[in-house]
C-alpha cells in the first residue's frame, strides 16, 4: 500500500508528504524502493507543510470555528501533511541488510513495509520471545525475539513507570526461559508473590507451565524443608509438584565478603569483619550480635574502636533480621542449593514477601556473589567445564537501590557491591544482570551504558528516559514516542540480538503467552503420542 512520496532527504532522516486518506503512526516501519536498493524507515514525527498566508488561516479558522465548512483553493497543493522518518536499515539487491549508506531520491514513493520485509530485518531469530512488532498502537504477526547467548552476558536494563508493564515483562522473559528447558539459567527475586501463581486469583504464574516440575525451582516459605510443593491449579483444573527449598540459611555458612558487597560497610568495618571471623571463626556472626561493643572489643583484642564496633553490630542486625532468614543452627544453605540448580539449566524463584529491606538485600547479594565467584572460578580453573555451563540471568528489581549513586557510595567514596561488579565484570564470566528500575536516572552511568540490551515502557519523566536514551544506540529521536506509549508497549534496543533498529514492540500479555506456551506443549505431547503408536497392517 502506497503510503506517500519523499520530499526531502538529509543525513538519515526522510521527510516524505503523506498521501491522502492514508494512516501513519508514530513508531510505524515503512520502505522506500529505489534504484534497486529498499531502504526502511521508522516514523518519528509529523510536520504539517502550509503555503497559506496568515490572512487565510485567520478566515479559515475563524470559519471553522462557527462551524461552517471553509472552501480552500488548490487544498493538496498548499495544505498538506508530512512524516519525519529516520533510515534504519539499507536492503541491497543481494538481500544484505546493513546500515544506510545512501538516502532514497525525491519523490520516490513509500509504501507500507510488509511481513516479508520484516523479517528480512531478523526481528524473530532469536530464542526468547518477549512481544510482536508493533505499528503504532497495533501488533502485526512478526515476533520480537531476543538472541539469549549474546544478550545475557551484556545485561538488560528494564525501566518503566509505575503500572507500566515492567512485572509482566518479568514474568514473559522468565516463561521464555523456563520454555528453553536448561538452555539458560535465571534467578528471580520475587518480593511480592506474584511470579509462581499470580498476583490475584484467576491470574497465571510460573507453575502453570507443563515444564515447571523440571525446570523451576522454587525457595519459599512456603515449605518447611527441602523437597517438592504442591501447587492446585483451577485455571487449568490440574496440579503441579515444584521443586522447592525453605527461605532460610545458616549464619554460620556468612562470610565476611558476603556483608561486605553489600556495599552498607566502610572500609574500617570491613576490617571489622574479616577480623572477627578469624578469632571466632563461624560462629562469628552470632559473636558479634550476642555480646555487647564493649565486651567483643575486649575480646577483639582492642584491635577495633568501640564506636566501630557498635555501628558494625547494627549494620548486621539490619541485614541479617529477626532470624526468619538467617537463622542459627538451623543447617539450610539456600545460596548453596540455588547454585547447584543454575548450574543445571533452571528458573529459580526466590519468594521473599515478608522479609525486611536489609534480609532482601543481604540475600540477593549472597546468591548473586555465590553464582558469579562459581562461573569465574570454572572459567579460570576448569575452562571446557565452564563453556558447557548455562549462560545465567540474574534479575534485580528496585535496581537503583543496588547500582544507585547513594547506594554505591554517593558523591563520596565509591563502595563496590555485587551487583556493580557483575554490571562490569559478568560479561567474561557469562553472568548477567537484569536490571529493573522506574528511575534509570538515578543509576551510575556505567550500569546504564553498559547494559547492552534496554527495553523501554511508558517513562514519563524526562529526566528518566534522557539518562536512557543518552546511553543508547538508535534512540536519537524517540522522545516523542516514549512519551506516548501506553501499558505494556515498549522500545526495544538490542545490538546483541542483531536488531539495527529501536524495535517499537508490544510486550505479550502473560497469562495469553502462556496459555499459548500451555497448548504448544500439548500438541507436542500429542504428535509424540501417535508416533509411538504401532501400525498394523491390514489382514
Amino acid at each position: 500500500m502506497r503510503l506517500g512520496v519523499v520530499v526531502w532527504a538529509e543525513g538519515v532522516t526522510v521527510k516524505f508528504r503523506i498521501a491522502e486518506d492514508s494512516v501513519v503512526e508514530r513508531g510505524m516501519l515503512v520502505k522506500v524502493v529505489d534504484r534497486g536498493r529498499r531502504y526502511v524507515l521508522k516514523v518519528v514525527d509529523f510536520k504539517p507543510e502550509s503555503l497559506l498566508t496568515p490572512a487565510e488561516v485567520a478566515i479559515i479558522s475563524s470559519k471553522a470555528d462557527r462551524g461552517e465548512k471553509p472552501q480552500l483553493r488548490d487544498r493538496d497543493l498548499r495544505l498538506y501533511d508530512t512524516a519525519i522518518a529516520t533510515i534504519v536499515a539499507q536492503i541491497d539487491e543481494d538481500g544484505e541488510v546493513h546500515g544506510p549508506s545512501s538516502v532514497p531520491a525525491l519523490f520516490s514513493p513509500v509504501e507500507e513495509l510488509g511481513e516479508e520485509d520484516l523479517k528480512m530485518l531478523r526481528l524473530h531469530t532469536g530464542d526468547i520471545p518477549i512481544g510482536r512488532v508493533r505499528f503504532g498502537h497495533s501488533a502485526v504477526d512478526v515476533e520480537v525475539a531476543l538472541d539469549g547467548a549474546k544478550t545475557i552476558p551484556h545485561h538488560i536494563l528494564v525501566v518503566g513507570g509505575t503500572g507500566a508493564g515492567k512485572s509482566n515483562f518479568g514474568r514473559v522473559l522468565a516463561a521464555s526461559i523456563l520454555h528453553l528447558r536448561g538452555r539458560y539459567s535465571l534467578v528471580v527475586f520475587d518480593c511480592e508473590s506474584e511470579y509462581l501463581l499470580g498476583s490475584k486469583p484467576g491470574e497465571m504464574g510460573l507453575a502453570h507451565l507443563p515444564f515447571s516440575e523440571e525446570y523451576l525451582f522454587l525457595v519459599s516459605a512456603r515449605v518447611p524443608r527441602p523437597g517438592r510443593l504442591r501447587v492446585e491449579l483451577p485455571e487449568l483444573g490440574e496440579e503441579r509438584s515444584i521443586p522447592a527449598y525453605p527461605l532460610k540459611m545458616d549464619v554460620s555458612r556468612l562470610k565476611p565478603g558476603d556483608f561486605a558487597l553489600t556495599g552498607e560497610f566502610s572500609s574500617p568495618q570491613e576490617e571489622l569483619l574479616w577480623l572477627a571471623y578469624k578469632q571466632f571463626g563461624e560462629g562469628w556472626v552470632e559473636a558479634l550480635l550476642s555480646g555487647d561493643a564493649r565486651t567483643v572489643y575486649s575480646r577483639l583484642g582492642r584491635m577495633a574502636g568501640v564506636n566501630t564496633i557498635s555501628v558494625t553490630k547494627r549494620k548486621i542486625r539490619y541485614l541479617t533480621g529477626d532470624g526468619s532468614v538467617f537463622c542459627r543452627d538451623c543447617g539450610y544453605d539456600l545460596a548453596a542449593a540455588v547454585l547447584s540448580m543454575v548450574l543445571k539449566g533452571r528458573v529459580v524463584l526466590i519468594e521473599t514477601p515478608f522479609a525486611t529491606e536489609g534480609e532482601e538485600k543481604l540475600l540477593a547479594t549472597v546468591v548473586a556473589e555465590r553464582v558469579f565467584r562459581a562461573y569465574e572460578r570454572m572459567r579460570k580453573e576448569l575452562p571446557e567445564k565452564w563453556s558447557q555451563l548455562p549462560p545465567v540471568l540474574i534479575m534485580v528489581e528496585e535496581a537503583h537501590r543496588y547500582l544507585g549513586s547513594q547506594a554505591l557510595g554517593g558523591k563520596g567514596e565509591v563502595r563496590e557491591n555485587v551487583f556493580s561488579i557483575i554490571a562490569k565484570r559478568g560479561r567474561k564470566y557469562k553472568v548477567g544482570g537484569l536490571y529493573i528500575t522506574q528511575m534509570p536516572s538515578e543509576l551510575m552511568d556505567a550500569v546504564v551504558r553498559q547494559a547492552l540490551t534496554k527495553v523501554i515502557l511508558s517513562l514519563p519523566t524526562r529526566p528518566d528516559y534522557l539518562a536512557v536514551m543518552n546511553h543508547s544506540p538508535y534512540l536519537d529521536e524517540a522522545e516523542a514516542e516514549i512519551k506516548t506509549l501506553d501499558r505494556g508497549e515498549a522500545i526495544v534496543v538490542s545490538p546483541p540480538s542483531g536488531f539495527r533498529l529501536a524495535v517499537s514492540a508490544k510486550i505479550y500479555q502473560y497469562e495469553e503467552y502462556a496459555l499459548r506456551l500451555i497448548q504448544e506443549e500439548k500438541r507436542l505431547l500429542a504428535t509424540r503420542e501417535v508416533s509411538r503408536t504401532p501400525e498394523y497392517a491390514d489382514a
